[in-house]
């Protein structure tokens, strides 16, 4: 899969890319939103295996499926950050998921891929909208959430189970409907 946006591109992942996906997800802003990425992950060879099953998905369009791409510079086919989308298990919806390297944050091309993701989820399915899920904590990602058309609706506290991957007890929970393409 490619989709070209105004500053990016998206792709699939490709073994070359294991070393900048290390490096980024030791990052301290990733690694503190995101900590499962390096769960089991010590070194760039490590994530070999994840990105050989990522392509043997990447004929697939669908979007209940756990994928995630890369996000590249189209100059220099540098990886600088993922995105992704699957069925989020604890709420049962498609969640779009991202993270973009500390360097080339606030620069427009997270806001510039999620959108061009999004479009790509609406054309390739039937799904009605499209869910963000985000620690309360994490102020920069809740900004982006709203420039890129994505609705708050509400601030939930899991009751009995803390939510994965969140530094927070609370989340925001967002959504983007197909008509807001």
């Amino acid at each position: 899969m490619t989709i070209e946006a105004d500053h990016i591109i998206i792709r699939d992942f490709e073994r070359k890319d294991a070393e900048n996906l290390y490096r980024i997800v030791t990052e301290k802003n990733i690694l503190r939103f995101m900590p499962d990425w390096v769960e089991n992950s010590d070194s760039a060879e490590s994530f070999y295996e994840f990105i050989d099953w990522l392509q043997s998905k990447k004929d697939s369009t669908d979007i209940y499926e756990n994928k995630r791409y890369a996000i590249v510079l189209p100059d220099t086919d540098e990886m600088i950050g993922m995105i992704g989308m699957g069925l989020e298990d604890t709420v049962n919806e498609v969640e779009v998921a991202y993270f973009m390297s500390e360097k080339y944050q606030r620069k427009g091309y997270t806001k510039d891929a999620i959108n061009a993701f999004v479009n790509w989820c609406f054309c390739v399915s039937d799904i009605k909208y499209l869910i963000l899920t985000i620690d309360c904590a994490n102020i920069p990602s809740c900004h982006l959430a709203k420039k890129c058309g994505f609705e708050l609706f509400e601030k939930r506290t899991p009751i009995g189970h803390k939510q994965p991957n969140m530094e927070s007890e609370s989340y925001f929970y967002y959504r983007r409907y197909r008509n807001l393409e």
